[in-house]
Parts: structure tokens; sequence; C-alpha cells
């Protein structure tokens, strides 16, 4: 089997190495050993040394290219464009530049930029007065440290059965589009699914509650208040309960049975400065690893119920600690939404290290 030359052979030499040829060859050396010493063929070296004795310079000589189809003026202004009109294509960028290229030349222009293109980032309209609530709930609460730790965060969050958003992909080869493996069920009219209840504390965790029917005032208290938050909220010394602020946990029967309990005030449209969204998150991308999808609703119910039950602990204590992350974030985007909603604990921990 004839010898089969490494890769670096057919590389450029470096302006370092370039260099090194020229000063070692003036040393005495011949070219083979130049050549063993860098690790190149003989005839690059040998090129690079009758270029400095005819040239008087080991510079890489400038190579013949394909001349840009587009001006550095023009690439500004289609960078800007992007960047006034987020939504606007390719095909209405080259237009409103005035451009001769290609709709993939003014992608290329674009990819060169950092502006790629990515689905937009669901999330709820925010008046003048929302965030204006939320700016004064940050601010009165930015000091907080250990006070956080005393906070029992309780929220509702609904499940679907199947695939919930683009993250599940499959991998096929040609032909395979309607193998069994590579499909996606999907239901016709409202998607059958469950609504769960749970509460985190920095130590511990409330017992996952099924909701079976839409979620009234008189069922906030019958079903999760009496048996379960009264109970857990005992057992905890000096905690703190919050909930948001939807129907049945504003209603008056609610708040009467709420009275002995310290209740963090929250403000409207603040999910993204809520600890207890990133736990529903970590439980969406378990279900969608699971080796068994879930097809019917007690068999999500067990896969809830597992999911709730695996989170470390240390993650939730993770999630506690970073809040004051969130709010140093909330406060740099200008009353906007902070870039750590419903991201991985991965993104957590860089971004609580960044800030130490």
């Amino acid at each position: 089997m004839p010898f089969r030359r490494r890769r670096r052979h057919y590389q450029q030499l470096t302006e370092f190495e370039r260099g090194r040829v020229v000063g070692i060859r003036e040393g005495g050396f011949s070219l083979l050993d130049i050549a063993e010493r860098l690790g190149r063929n003989v005839s690059t070296v040998h090129d690079c040394w009758k270029q400095w004795s005819k040239e008087g310079t080991a510079a890489r000589r400038p190579r013949s290219a394909r001349p840009r189809g587009t001006t550095e003026r023009e690439d500004c202004r289609v960078r800007r464009l992007a960047v006034a009109h987020r939504t606007a294509s390719a095909a209405e960028i080259r237009a409103a530049v005035g451009t001769t290229v290609t709709e993939r030349t003014v992608t290329n222009r674009l990819l060169q930029g950092q502006l790629r293109a990515r689905r937009p980032v669901a999330c709820i309209p925010l008046t003048p007065n929302h965030c204006r609530f939320r700016r004064e709930w940050c601010q009165a609460r930015a000091h907080w440290r250990i006070e956080r730790r005393s906070v029992v965060l309780s929220d509702e969050s609904r499940f679907c059965l199947g695939a919930r958003d683009g993250r599940v992909v499959v991998r096929r080869r040609s032909g395979e589009r309607l193998q069994p493996t590579c499909l996606r069920p999907r239901h016709t009219g409202p998607t059958p699914g469950l609504m769960i209840w749970g509460a985190i504390f920095y130590d511990s965790r409330s017992t996952l509650v099924v909701i079976p029917r839409t979620l009234t005032s008189n069922l906030y208290v019958s079903l999760l208040i009496q048996p379960v938050v009264l109970t857990f909220m005992n057992s905890i010394q000096g905690g703190v309960s919050q909930q948001d602020n939807t129907r049945p946990h504003t209603a008056v029967v609610t708040q009467h049975v709420l009275q002995s309990v310290d209740m963090l005030p929250w403000t409207a449209r603040l999910p993204d400065l809520s600890p207890i969204e990133h736990v529903w998150d970590i439980i969406e991308r378990q279900l969608q690893c699971h080796p068994q999808p879930a097809l019917t609703v007690p068999k999500l119910t067990d896969h809830l119920q597992q999911a709730w039950n695996s989170i470390p602990q240390t993650d939730i204590r993770h999630l506690y600690d970073t809040m004051h992350a969130r709010l140093h974030a909330y406060f740099q985007n200008s009353d906007g939404y902070i870039g750590c909603y419903c991201t991985s604990i991965s993104h957590l921990k860089w971004l609580f290290s960044r800030l130490h």
C-alpha cells in the first residue's frame, strides 16, 4: 500500500514557518533536513527558499479569487436592513438594497454578520403598566440574598400528549418517511392532556397534584390549599408562599383561607422571574427524551410523577441561588424580558458564574 501523506503536507506554510525555513537554511542545513523538521514536503521548502533567493521575501503571494458581488457599503446596508426589519426575508432585503446579486449572496452576507434565522421566542405582551410593576417588584427585592430561600414557589402547568414544540426531530434515510419510528402522532381537535400543580422549596418540594378539571377557586381551595398547601407551609418554619395572579388565586374565598399564611406579593406578567418555570421546562425536556412517549393520559400522569421526583434538589437550589442573576439581567435589559427565561440549568450556571 503506497505511503499516504499527512494532511499537514498539503497545507500552506504559515508566516512563522516561512521564516524558519529561511533561518534554518541560512544556518547551513539541507532542504531535506528542514522538511523533516517542519514535517513538510521538500518541494514546499524548496519553493519557499527559491522565492527568498530571487525576490528577497518569503511572504505568501496573493492568490487570484472570484471578485465579490457586493461592496463593503452594500454589506453594511444589508446588515442594517436585517436589524431594522427582523422578519424581512433575503429576497426583500435584496430588493430594498437594489443589488444585482442572488438571494444566496445576501444570506451569506447576513451569516458573516452573525445574523442567523431563528424562531422567535414566544412571550406575552408587556404594557407600560406591566413594565412599571415589574420594575418596582425587582427594585424592592434587588438586595435579596438569603431571603429568597424562604419562599415557597407554586404554580400550575398543562402538559399535552405528543411533542409540545419543535425541539423533537427525526433522523431518517430516503424512503423512511412513513416508517412507524419516524412518525409523530397528532391528535385532531383539542390535544388531550392534563393540568398539574406543584410547589418547590429550597430544601424540599411538595407532592405533584393532578387537577382533574377546570381549576376554579372552590376546587383550588378544596384540592390544593387545604390538603396540600397549608400542610406543606406548616412544615416549614418562616416560609413565605408565592402564587401568581390568576382568578382562582385572587378570589375572595382563596384569600380568606390563606390569611394564616405569609404571602409574597406578585405582580402580573412576571413568569420570566419565577424559578418554578424552569422546573416545568426540565420536566418537558424529560418527557421528550423518554424512550416510550405517553400515548394516554394515565401514562402521561405516571411520566410526570417520575419526572417530578427525579429532579435533583441541587438543581432546585441552584434556581434559587440564581434569582439575583435574573434580577441583574432584568435591569440590564431595560425592563424587558430577561435572557434566562426557560433555559437549561447549564445556561443558568454559566450566567451565575459570569456574575461572580
